[in-house]
């Protein structure tokens, strides 16, 4: 809510901001934590919303007041945020109407919290505020001026007040207390911003006793919420410096482009807390919806607006444009709807309810439709959700990822994985390993043998004469036993548990084995796998999710040749025409194995080299540069046309880049779309294939009483 414009100039902020913590500005011991601010960040919704002022009130003062509390207003307009996907409104307080009426002033603060929390919308209450007119009017409030931005606004305290403050400090000190001491444990408020923009209106340094004062205060009566006081400027070091290392979640206010905000992001992201920005939106400065709200939800940043309706405080004028001849101008500068909820420009408001999940593209399968016993056991379907609105369906039969959405450049979601609308399907198809959990052996072990202490073991031979994937009747075939939880952050997993018998398909030794998938809020698909057997045996888990990043959701599927891939890998293992390895440990240097550099699967696929023409392309194991089993990067892969961007993050040794080489154009997916040659791909973290018979390759050996484990996680992002 600015009176003054300014450019972030990081050399100077650099130079003049200290933001290691001292511990003497710390104005009590009760600042949470960085752990327990992302923690309470963890468990909200990606917050959006807007600065709400009721359209019938001009200022803080006409909003609270009694005479002038506008409560079927406030209902309507509220409704209407619902209707966007709003989900947490910042709104001001007053001081001066708490003076007048303590007890009837919190009575109509419980009465705006009920009216907010019917349309599901948490608040965020602004204390104290340097923006605009120096003094409060008592009373009935003044006419807007016309045309003219905020004309009525007034700053909390007022001017005229702060001379005193041996008089001023203790009733304020008692409104701060008597309010937080109030709503200190309502969870209908989101979070306190104690001080809107302090040092505003030519204050400076001014303001910063105030500042103090109100955190040494709140820290007091110690809410059950956070508490912030957000940045808006640079210029003034001490304020600056006081705000970063007291508050509990990091706020500010950024009304330029997406280039100078993606600044201030990448600057403040340092505190390493939550960040929610409490102001944006002015059209003029190239400060929108369209852009700024992707920008924040990329982050996983909290985006809250300037202006809803417009009315009395005229905010669609700019702050240093009146236009005193004008009813409207014709480019607004805040607000979205007009009193009579007609929309200034309707396609924001459609963009809106999008980027909030309001208007989606996205379609969950019915449960009806995998509820089915297998083999005697029961199949059902089940649904992972994440705060920033990607959606997973696994199913326990085979474990298998039936659909994931994920968000696209365009501020829509795709469907980016292979697969089929009902069990029946997965039944029939004789693509057996759409999204399935793959075991006891991933890959191939040619011959279908192996010895572990002298004696040889003879497994199912499915791949011509070798084993693949555990056998015909491996883990991508089974039931397994099905819970949703949550984990420790509130997030939406499933926990897989199979029992694979001594013997089955031919391994040794009974294997209990733990599968955990975790769709999380960075919007990552975390596979967690652990096992245990009481027999010495051979284990290589793994996922086989077929992924194609231009998303299948559209009915088409298209070639990944356009994708651009990156591997972390400087060798890999050749194989023999039956794709078994040859033992040989090869450079990827020269080759069109080499990805170590980022660069489109087409361009060296056709290539006449060997490996290639024995996979028909790619479908080879590349050995990752690594040292132990710690968890990194293995691979970057990335479509231009979506901008969708998967990187595959895991703790094993090597990962299989599999190009779709053999399908054939035999199967039709949930969407009607046709898997023909190269129309997806995946990446399966894994040890190398036929290990077993390759003393030079790690071991997969597992023995009784170690514990199997493996992390792979898929995480998408937008470019």
């Amino acid at each position: 809510m600015k009176k003054q414009i300014f450019s972030l100039l990081f050399m100077v902020l650099l130079s003049s901001i200290t933001l290691s913590a001292t511990k003497t500005q710390l104005v009590q011991n009760s600042h949470w934590s960085k752990e327990r601010a992302n923690a309470w960040y963890s468990t909200q919704p990606w917050l959006t919303g807007c600065n709400f002022q009721p359209s019938s009130a001009i200022n803080q003062v006409e909003m609270w007041s009694s005479e002038t509390f506008d409560p079927a207003t406030i209902d309507k307009e509220l409704s209407w945020a619902e209707e966007l996907g709003f989900n947490v409104m910042r709104v001001y307080l007053s001081s001066e109407v708490w003076k007048k009426d303590p007890q009837g002033y919190k009575k109509r603060m419980d009465q705006y919290l009920s009216i907010s929390d019917k349309h599901d919308i948490k608040t965020l209450f602004v204390i104290f505020d340097d923006c605009w007119n120096e003094e409060t009017v008592p009373g009935k409030q003044p006419d807007p001026k016309p045309g003219v931005h905020n004309s009525g606004w007034v700053q909390d305290p007022a001017c005229s007040l702060r001379a005193d403050t041996l008089k001023l400090y203790p009733t304020l000190e008692k409104y701060v207390k008597d309010i937080l001491g109030t709503f200190k444990n309502d969870n209908r408020i989101l979070l306190w911003d104690l001080y809107n923009e302090p040092g505003n209106s030519e204050h400076g340094l001014s303001s910063l006793p105030l500042l103090r004062n109100i955190f040494k205060w709140a820290r007091q009566v110690n809410p059950s919420q956070p508490i912030s006081s957000g940045i808006w400027y640079f210029g003034c070091t001490e304020l600056n410096t006081f705000q970063l290392e007291n508050s509990d979640v990091v706020t500010y206010h950024n009304y330029s482009d997406e280039r100078d905000h993606q600044g201030w992001i990448n600057f403040l992201k340092i505190q390493g807390r939550p960040m929610i920005c409490t102001e944006y939106m002015a059209r003029r400065n190239n400060s929108r919806f369209e852009n700024i709200m992707p920008l924040l939800k990329r982050n996983n940043i909290g985006a809250i607006n300037w202006g809803f309706v417009a009315g009395k405080t005229n905010t669609i004028f700019a702050w240093d444009e009146p236009r005193p001849n004008e009813t409207e101008p014709p480019l607004w500068f805040h607000d979205i709807y007009r009193r009579n909820k007609t929309a200034f420009d309707p396609k924001e408001v459609e963009f809106i309810k999008r980027i909030n999940n309001k208007v989606s593209e996205v379609q969950l399968f019915s449960p009806e439709s995998f509820n089915k016993k297998v083999d005697g056991k029961q199949v059902s379907l089940y649904t992972l959700k994440n705060r920033r609105g990607m959606v997973a369906q696994i199913t326990n039969f085979g474990g298998r990822v039936v659909n994931l959405w994920v968000p696209d450049k365009n501020n829509g979601f795709q469907d980016v994985v292979t697969g089929f609308a009902t069990l029946d399907k997965y039944l029939n198809s004789n693509e057996v390993y759409f999204g399935a959990l793959i075991g006891r052996y991933g890959n191939r072990i040619a011959k279908g043998k192996f010895s572990l202490n002298g004696k040889e073991y003879q497994l199912a031979t499915n791949n011509g004469p070798n084993h693949l994937h555990g056998g015909p009747k491996g883990f991508h075939n089974v039931v397994w036993d099905a819970r949703l939880i949550k984990n420790s952050a509130n997030e939406d997993a499933l926990e897989l548990k199979y029992i694979s018998p001594d013997g089955d398909e031919g391994y040794p030794g009974k294997l209990n084995v733990t599968v955990v998938y975790t769709l999380t809020n960075q919007n990552e698909l975390r596979i967690d796998y652990s096992a245990t057997t009481d027999k010495l045996t051979v284990l290589n888990l793994t996922h086989h999710s077929f992924f194609n990043l231009h998303g299948f959701s559209g009915g088409v599927a298209k070639s990944i040749n356009s994708h651009i891939l990156q591997i972390n890998g400087s060798k890999y293992t050749p194989t023999d025409a039956g794709l078994i390895p040859t033992g040989v440990i090869a450079s990827v240097k020269a080759t069109p194995m080499d990805f170590s550099r980022a660069v489109s699967i087409g361009e060296r696929v056709n290539e006449n080299y060997r490996d290639l023409l024995n996979g028909k392309g790619y479908d080879h194991n590349w050995i990752l540069d690594k040292h132990g089993d710690k968890v990194s990067e293995a691979a970057v892969i990335y479509e231009p046309s979506t901008g969708i961007q998967m990187r595959v993050i895991t703790d094993q040794p090597a990962l299989q880049f599999y190009g779709g080489n053999f399908f054939e154009g035999k199967e039709s997916g949930k969407y009607n779309e046709v898997y023909t040659y190269r129309t997806s791909f995946a990446l399966e973290t894994q040890h190398y294939p036929d290990s077993p018979n390759n003393s030079i390759f790690p071991t997969t050996n597992l023995n009784p009483g170690e514990t199997y484990k493996h992390v792979c996680v898929y995480k998408f992002e937008v470019r």
